[in-house]
């Protein structure tokens, strides 16, 4: 069963495809420019809500991981994960070491607070749902590659293409967008992140 979270997105999504896209698509792909621009409108808020989607689950999941590790030590595979995306390699000093023996300092617990709280800068500084930034979410949380299906995500890199081009230039610079297509094309990639969102929630945290 989808996560809570995931059921918000698609209504939500239900919700914009009834304020921005008309009740009928055209069979002939005729549509007045009123249409034409709340189909952008529909493009680049159905973009944010999925952006916010990934981000929550991924936030949710990394910081509940954390604060139920510090309460109980026992190992999670998101732990491990992130400290292998995340952790700064370093040599440890002769200080360091006299802090750790003098119970002064918890490396481990540093380390892991230190790769939590990098994984969240990066939830924090993330702007889109290209490939790169989908990567740089999933991975360290532990889902593996082959959980992610190779065609959505090339759908997905092109739809936060798209939002980009639409977000940053004039309309007479820009392909006209046909509603029903962009319709379809968040249909498929909401099919997708079902997919994501049960795997999701399959990591224990």
């Amino acid at each position: 069963m989808p996560s809570a979270r995931y059921r918000e997105l698609a209504y939500r999504v239900v919700k914009l495809r009834h304020h921005f896209l008309p009740a009928a698509f055209s069979a002939t792909g005729s549509y007045t420019d009123r249409d034409l621009d709340r189909a952008r409108g529909f493009r680049l808020l159905a973009h944010a809500e999925i952006e916010a989607y990934l981000e929550d689950r991924a936030r949710t999941i990394v910081n509940t991981a954390f604060k139920n590790w510090k309460a109980d030590r026992k190992p999670r595979e998101v732990i491990l994960k992130l400290l292998t995306f995340h952790l700064e390699q370093k040599s440890v000093s002769q200080q360091e070491l006299k802090e750790e023996h003098a119970g002064r300092r918890q490396r481990l617990e540093e380390a892991v607070q230190s790769t939590t709280n990098a994984y969240n800068r990066v939830l924090s500084h993330n702007h889109g749902i290209k490939e790169e930034s989908i990567l740089k979410i999933l991975l360290p949380l532990g889902v593996k590659h082959t959980d992610i299906d190779s065609t959505w995500l090339g759908t997905i890199d092109s739809f936060g293409a798209a939002r980009g081009e639409t977000a940053h230039s004039s309309v007479k610079a820009q392909q006209p967008l046909d509603p029903q297509t962009e319709f379809a094309t968040i249909n498929s990639i909401l099919h997708g992140l079902e997919d994501i969102d049960k795997v999701l929630s399959k990591i224990k945290t």
